[in-house]
Order: C-alpha cells, then structure tokens, then sequence
C-alpha cells in the first residue's frame, strides 16, 4: 500500500464538506492507497481511487480533521 499524507486544518473550516469519522483500519488491499493523519500519522482511511475524496473531510482519533 502506498501511504498518502492528508493535510490537517482546524474544523471549524469544514463548511460545505461531508464530514465523516475514522474507522479502525482493517486489512486493506495492497494496491489500494492508504490515507494517513497529517498529525499522528496513523492510518485512516483505504481506497483503491481518490476522486471522490474532494469533498471529503475525515476526522481521525486523534482529533484532527484531514483533507487532501
């Protein structure tokens, strides 16, 4: 899996975006992308394409909210 480092940015500039919580981190594919918190660097998200993360705002565990 190649690791892609999110940008982390303070919430209360999450606006129109979809705002969704980190999940545990499962076995992942190993052709699938893995998203990483900018802060904590913990895994928090898996995905074989990356287009649909645009508009896309994760919240990891360790409180930070990532973007691309």
């Amino acid at each position: 899996m190649l690791p892609v480092s999110m940008r982390t940015f303070p919430g209360l500039f999450v606006g129109r975006r979809t705002l969704v919580d980190a999940g545990a981190s499962g076995g992942a594919d190993e052709h699938a992308l893995r998203f990483v918190c900018g802060a904590c660097d913990e895994t928090i998200f898996s995905a074989e394409d990356r287009s649909f993360l645009a508009d896309l705002v994760i919240k990891c565990r360790c409180g930070e909210f990532n973007q691309l």
